[in-house]
């Protein structure tokens, strides 16, 4: 029997997925979502397509896409044609969904990219609601046997179809920022990330990358899909989650590490993401059994009702 391009995936790269289905009711899509430590990393050729959606975390850089330099940042997603093999430097912690492509659907948007792309290395792209698909895809699938296959369905179609309008050049989407757009971007995360325990700001940002502040915000929001001042809040959380995890730093330390006004302000904050307070969370890492709020309502049922009726109302 055929290995399946999925499991070719894993076993390329030792690492198992934690969410792992087909969508789509009529040409069926495979994704798999994983979490990965800072690492090279490498993904071999397959006989698909593969689209790959930055979900959170670090950068990923020093990658070849195509036999050419490339790198990437939260938010983003690269689309990997068939028979094409890629290799990439993680800096730290992500979470990323891959979506398995049918040959058909593959064959197309490669074709549209190539267009889009003019034959260079932007086989990269940002849109909010390819982003916001997808994260709504790895929630629904966390409800498992719950899980509503026709909401599913009509996510696939929108995450497909707003692929095709992003290569077509028909969103404010775009296929990979130009390189002085990227490499400012890049600057900025640098610079958030090192200044993570102190306060940060618009101005201070813009300032550092050379932009005005409100074309700095627009750039910024295009590019990831949320502004910067939400990221930030973003990657302190992060920061501290990888702390809790990694390291046995007081909390209270790791509150002032990641720029919290308090160790109380970050368990307000990290409970409100998580579901499960700072404590908590590194007692049951501790245990070998963490699970945030969405875990636990995937574990019962009861409760997976009661978060898909509340959704829906």
């Amino acid at each position: 029997m055929a290995i399946t391009p999925w499991r070719k995936v894993s076993r390329t790269i030792g690492v198992q997925p934690v969410v792992s289905a087909n969508i789509g009711l009529r040409n069926p899509i495979r994704v798999e979502r994983y979490l990965f430590q800072a690492r090279r990393q490498e993904i071999p050729a397959l006989p698909t397509a593969l689209l790959i959606v930055h979900l959170g975390g670090a950068r990923v850089s020093g990658g070849r896409l195509h036999g050419r330099p490339a790198s990437y940042v939260p938010s983003f997603a690269v689309f990997l044609a068939a028979g094409c093999p890629s290799r990439w430097l993680l800096e730290g912690a992500i979470d990323v969904a891959g979506f398995y492509l049918p040959v058909a659907l593959g064959d197309r948007l490669a074709r549209q990219v190539e267009t889009a792309a003019e034959g260079s290395s932007e086989y990269q792209f940002s849109d909010a609601l390819v982003t916001a698909a997808t994260l709504q895809i790895v929630e629904e699938l966390r409800l498992g046997p719950e899980a509503d296959a026709r909401f599913l369905d009509d996510l696939a179609r929108v995450l497909v179809r707003q692929t095709e309008r992003v290569f077509a050049g028909r969103t404010g989407g775009r296929v990979s920022p130009a390189p002085t757009q990227l490499s400012r971007l890049k600057s900025a995360l640098d610079w958030i990330d090192r200044h993570l325990d102190t306060e940060i700001n618009n101005t201070a940002l813009a300032r550092h990358v050379g932009l005005g502040e409100s074309h700095f915000r627009h750039v910024f929001a295009a590019a990831f899909g949320v502004s910067p001042s939400l990221y930030v809040r973003q990657r302190r959380l992060e920061r501290a989650r990888e702390l809790l995890a990694l390291t046995s730093r007081p909390i209270a330390h790791i509150a002032s590490d990641c720029g919290f006004a308090s160790q109380s302000h970050l368990t307000t904050c990290f409970k409100a993401r998580h579901g499960v307070t700072p404590a908590r969370f590194r007692r049951a890492l501790l245990q070998g059994s963490c699970r945030t709020s969405e875990e636990a309502t995937h574990a019962d049922p009861r409760k997976a009702h009661k978060r898909r009726m509340g959704r829906r109302t």
